[in-house]
């Protein structure tokens, strides 16, 4: 989608928490997916991070971690004013059965794609993310919680042939069969 080599800018220099000290290693603050723009060094690199999930307030209807961890895979390009960030979270989900309610596993590996930039000329760009000048970072959490939601199933079975909850007496028929013999 973005094409790096026409990002580069010119100009006056960006604030003064863009300047990159390289013996920083990048870092992400996981309580709410961001990156200090100051470790981010300029040019293509590739990060993963092992991220603990419980501590990411995801807010995702209907869905629970599965997962103690998860990785977020991110291949991010800084050039002088914009930060693109490409990658993938990997983690577990618990969403309900839409037919019985039986906790069902999803294990998410959507990709997320996002710029930001501190460029003005460019934040009319609705593609574009402004960076905030009071923190100095780039939060990502936005999509990846996109990206988790639109990987888990707007149907989720717990196997192909579920027969769901009888709507009379709520028994699981998967497990007993009821005198009322309605079908799924």
């Amino acid at each position: 989608m973005f094409n790096p080599q026409t990002l580069e800018r010119t100009g006056e220099s960006p604030r003064r928490w863009l300047k990159n000290s390289e013996e920083t290693p990048m870092r992400l603050i996981e309580e709410t997916l961001s990156i200090p723009i100051n470790s981010i060094p300029r040019g293509t690199t590739r990060e993963s991070f092992t991220i603990q999930m419980n501590k990411v307030p995801w807010d995702i209807p209907d869905a629970e971690l599965s997962s103690e961890e998860g990785i977020l895979d991110l291949d991010i390009v800084r050039t002088e004013y914009e930060i693109i960030v490409k990658g993938f979270l990997e983690a577990e989900f618990t969403v309900p059965c839409a037919r019985c309610l039986a906790p069902v596993v999803f294990t998410v590996t959507e990709e997320i794609e996002r710029m930001y930039s501190w460029n003005p000329d460019m934040l009319s760009d609705p593609e574009v993310e402004p960076v905030s000048h009071n923190d100095g970072t780039v939060c990502i959490l936005d999509p990846v919680r996109e990206a988790i939601i639109f990987s888990l199933p707007a149907m989720p079975l717990c196997k192909p042939d579920c027969r769901g909850l009888c709507p009379v007496c709520g028994i699981n028929r998967n497990f007993e069969e009821c005198k009322h013999g309605f079908e799924a």
